[in-house]
């Protein structure tokens, strides 16, 4: 089966602090994903993304009509990058190494993702010990690991497995990321901290042009979220734990805890800044499990996700949102054929939830270029009104709901995005190639 880029980076993330381990000489790699399609997106009519309601709140306040865009768009069964990686041998089995990793858009050639940011993918230097691997820089999350070692696909615009990690962005990528990596045998495992991953004062749906500290706030995760000043409530503090375990050469199974403080940022609506909530922090973990039956090489796989945010005192309760994914994929000569589904529900809070299905068709022509189909839908029902800290009621579910209140960096289908208790159905037809 052709490996993703994503594969590459997470082989590399995984194989370059082998205890013991030992090259010859120094290397440089250069390695890339190529993604793009034609899609075609139908949102049905529901409520704006995050909208608030009106007072009288039995209707939808800001109801937007049915849509239907043609786009050619990036980033659909993976995600476009361009990537260097360097080793050297310094002796005693001690190796120094980096990696440097941006994102861009194969339809217009802008950076993209990460809020433009140059290399905001990953960013680390590293040292690799006889005793494991310290990494200092932008990483991705420990819990990000764990669902790209479990999904069938490879976490792009269309991989619907990654629907819990996305709940919260600090759970991807993180700022001024110090993590261990150790490999014993069958089990990998890594520990992470961050003084601040990536937490402004106030979290809105705002990507750019609102610096540190402003009124409009921006996303979490932001440009210039990580900022690194002094503050007293440790705010975007997070830490994070993987572990996988191969029991045998078909089957994984691994697990990962995240945990951040908001520090009590002020939840904001983007567009007039009325605070909604005081958020204090943030604690989730995974379960996860690929099983690739022999001889036949069909990809089992299942994830389950659990999040919840905890509001200040005096606020309403956080949501707390569970989501379980499952997946299959199925090689037929040069083929594999496989679907996605993905069951995402506030355990509180509204009580929405969103019902997502993907099915998925590929043809590689070589181990580098394949040609690829996706079609899906994803389905929100609003739920109860529920009340924000400031008295504001709003309804929803997960995917769309947090997506306008600022907690992810890139709405559903490559920012095709998602309308609150309406159905958005996806078709794309793609050509991807590595290097």
């Amino acid at each position: 089966m052709q490996k993703t880029v994503l594969t590459k980076a997470v082989a590399v993330a995984l194989a370059t602090f082998g205890v013991g381990a030992a090259f010859a000489q120094s290397s440089l790699t250069i390695y890339g994903n190529l993604d793009v399609a034609v899609d075609n997106v139908h949102k049905g009519q529901g409520d704006a993304s995050g909208t608030l309601y009106a007072a009288s709140p039995t209707t939808l306040a800001a109801v937007t009509a049915p849509s239907t865009v043609t786009r050619l768009t990036s980033s659909i069964s993976s995600v476009n990058a361009l990537g260097f990686k360097g080793t050297e041998d310094i002796g005693g089995g001690y190796k120094g190494g980096f990696v440097l990793e941006g994102q861009f858009q194969l339809d217009t050639g802008a950076q993209s993702g990460q809020d433009s940011r140059m290399w905001g993918r990953q960013a680390f230097v590293s040292l690799t010990t006889p005793y494991g691997e310290v990494r200092l820089g932008r990483q991705y999350a420990p819990m990000f690991y764990a669902f790209a070692t479990a999904t069938v696909e490879a976490l792009g615009g269309a991989d619907i497995m990654g629907s819990g990690l996305i709940v919260n962005n600090l759970q991807v990528r993180q700022d001024n990321q110090i993590s261990y990596w150790l490999k014993a045998g069958d089990l990998t495992g890594s520990l992470s901290y961050s003084p601040n991953a990536g937490v402004d004062q106030k979290i809105s749906s705002n990507r750019t042009g609102s610096p540190f500290g402003t009124t409009n706030g921006q996303i979490v995760g932001g440009a210039s979220a990580g900022t690194e000043a002094a503050n007293t409530q440790n705010r975007g503090q997070s830490a994070g734990l993987y572990l996988n375990y191969m029991v045998d050469p078909a089957l994984m199974v691994n697990g990962s805890v995240h945990a951040n403080r908001f520090g009590n940022a002020q939840l904001v609506s983007g567009t007039s800044g009325t605070v909604l909530a005081n958020l204090r922090n943030y604690l989730a973990y995974s379960l996860g499990t690929k099983y690739t039956v022999p001889g036949a090489g069909t990809q089992l796989a299942a994830i389950f996700h659990r999040g919840e945010f905890k509001n200040d005192p005096g606020d309403a309760a956080g949501p707390k949102i569970n989501t379980i994914a499952l997946g299959v994929k199925h090689p037929i000569g040069q083929f594999a054929v496989g679907a996605e589904y993905a069951y995402s529900k506030f355990a509180n809070f509204t009580k929405g939830k969103d019902t997502s299905l993907m099915l998925m068709g590929d043809y590689n022509f070589s181990k580098r270029t394949k040609v690829y189909l996706r079609a899906g839908y994803a389905k929100d029902e609003r739920g109860q009104l529920a009340t924000t800290g400031a008295g504001q009621p709003i309804a929803g579910g997960p995917l769309p709901l947090l997506t306008g209140l600022g907690s992810l960096e890139t709405p559903f289908f490559s920012a095709a995005g998602a309308n609150i208790d309406a159905t958005t159905r996806v078709v794309a037809v793609g050509i991807r190639h590595q290097f």
